[in-house]
């Protein structure tokens, strides 16, 4: 009974300091004391702006999480995910040989800078019911670092 009694106060209190950390209802005080969407007072950095000053090698670095399931080369082979060459100008869910969800088969995404880097910002969220299991990446210069390092090693001409 103790050990049961336990698991419930941990889980309530982890609820409790879960939903102190905000979130897609997050808001917070404006001018007049009352409350504003967090969301929209932090604009979305432009990513063109990120690109330009992009660190491929670090984008690099990035990419060693992406290349358990992805692979970069001409005509390499599909892993857990598809190959990624000539990726940018492509329609989601187009890569030959590859099953897809049929959420991204059926997206009608074409992949662009700005796609991808919706994309890596949050996989579920841009593209709901694929089954892409990558939390996402958060940092802003980050997904262009990466972005950088894909429009040179996967065929594209930035």
């Amino acid at each position: 009974m103790h050990l049961s009694v336990t698991r419930t106060a941990s889980v309530c209190l982890a609820t409790l300091v879960l939903a102190g950390c905000g979130g897609p209802d997050a808001t917070a005080p404006d001018a007049d004391g009352g409350t504003t969407d967090a969301a929209a007072v932090e604009e979305a950095p432009d990513i063109d702006a990120l690109l330009a000053n992009a660190d491929v090698d670090r984008g690099e670095t990035l990419y060693f999480q992406c290349r358990a399931c992805h692979t970069l080369e001409e005509g390499g082979q599909n892993k857990v995910g598809p190959n990624l060459w000539g990726m940018f100008g492509r329609e989601a869910g187009s890569v030959p040989g590859f099953a897809y969800s049929d959420a991204l088969a059926n997206s009608g995404v074409v992949w662009s800078v700005e796609t991808v880097n919706q994309w890596l910002e949050q996989p579920a969220n841009y593209l709901p019911g694929n089954i892409m299991v990558f939390i996402g990446v958060k940092d802003p210069q980050d997904r262009a670092n990466l972005i950088a390092f894909l429009q040179e090693n996967a065929g594209a001409t930035p």
